[in-house]
């Protein structure tokens, strides 16, 4: 009897002990991530400020004038070449809309826009990679009055005003090869050699090209004792043009 209360004993020992292996683990509760979505918010352009880009980077001081004599203020200049002239100009609040149309109208520049970070950067940023821009003006007649942008990749913006074919904004890309045709029309000769104006002012009556490259501007407006090299590039443009059928 004696042995087998002992046994019991130990029998009862025995299970009390946990077993290896079988130790309760506490488990960690596990944390849900959280995922914050930001908000992409788009840039607001400013109620009284425009973009103003200069037909004629060298009317800066006609523009000063006319932009004064509107009551309005130029506020800065954001980019400033020989060839290119990107200001900020201040309006009355709410009349942002009045004034792009208004100031449109004076023919005196080559895009206006309301003001953002993100339009003023991009803006610059398309002019420093201009390769070749050539603006055509009115004239008492029936002159072709466009603006045709062509970068260093060959991406080309025309844009017909009066007298084309097509008016509008037009967009297309150069073939490789007259890409390269182009670049050796341009670099035949120092393009900052030629003269800044072909011109005859006691001649009223014509239509004014301008044509830029490599950060300077030439203004044309008779076309006789001008070089061959810049009849050459000019009328390298207009084939293309007559090719398209934007132009006849």
């Amino acid at each position: 009897m004696k042995y087998l209360l002992y046994s019991f004993l130990a029998l009862g020992i025995s299970c009390g002990i946990p077993k290896k292996g079988s130790e309760t683990k506490l488990t960690e509760p596990i944390e849900k991530e959280t995922i914050i979505k930001e908000e992409v918010t788009k840039p607001i352009a400013s109620q009284n400020e425009l973009i103003v880009v200069l037909k004629n980077a060298k009317s800066i001081d006609d523009v000063k004038s006319l932009i004064k004599n509107s009551g309005l203020t130029w506020s800065k200049m954001a980019y400033e070449t020989d060839a290119s002239k990107i200001a900020i100009v201040e309006v009355p609040e709410g009349k942002r809309d009045f004034w792009i149309d208004k100031l449109q109208e004076s023919g005196e520049f080559r895009l206006i826009d309301a003001n953002t970070d993100e339009k003023l950067t991009n803006i610059i940023s398309e002019e420093k990679n201009n390769l070749l821009r050539i603006t055509k003006t009115q004239c008492f007649g029936d002159c072709p009055v466009y603006t045709v942008s062509i970068d260093k990749e060959g991406n080309v913006v025309y844009n017909g005003v009066e007298y084309v074919l097509v008016k509008g904004i037009q967009k297309f890309t150069l073939s490789e090869k007259q890409l390269q045709e182009l670049n050796k029309k341009l670099t035949k000769k120092d393009f900052k050699s030629f003269k800044d104006a072909y011109n005859n002012p006691r001649i009223p009556d014509l239509s004014s090209t301008y044509i830029v490259h490599d950060g300077k501007q030439i203004l044309i407006r008779l076309w006789k004792d001008i070089p061959d090299e810049l009849i050459d590039i000019h009328e390298y443009i207009d084939g293309i043009l007559l090719d398209k059928k934007f132009i006849e």
